[in-house]
């Protein structure tokens, strides 16, 4: 795995375990959003935690469906198109262009 592989699943699993923490604040207002948000959010860390750690193709499968999962919270909880579209489509994709580039995770 390259040093940018590494480091971008880095980013992924602390900046959303940054994010589960608002998730859980959003559980005070919304509970069912919130609690959909935080279930998210763990989704995410886990993928990339099996990416990161265990080298599971699974991994990215679970990022993949955690995106699509997280497109429609933020659209419903009134996050504008584009940058709904944006996260949807950079989150997998960025992770798909690193893992797959010399890891052997997709071969």
């Amino acid at each position: 795995m390259t040093t940018g592989c590494k480091v971008w699943l880095w980013l992924v699993f602390v900046l959303n375990l940054i994010s589960l923490l608002g998730g859980l604040i959003a559980i005070i207002g919304n509970p069912i959003l919130g609690i959909l948000i935080v279930v998210t959010e763990i989704a995410i860390v886990a993928g990339a935690a099996m990416l990161l750690f265990n080298r599971k193709k699974i991994g990215f499968y679970v990022i993949v469906g955690a995106a699509v999962v997280a497109f429609v919270l933020n659209l419903i909880s009134g996050a504008g198109l584009i940058s709904s579209l944006i996260s949807v489509i950079c989150l997998p994709g960025i992770t798909y262009l690193f893992v797959s580039k010399n890891s052997g995770i997709f071969y």
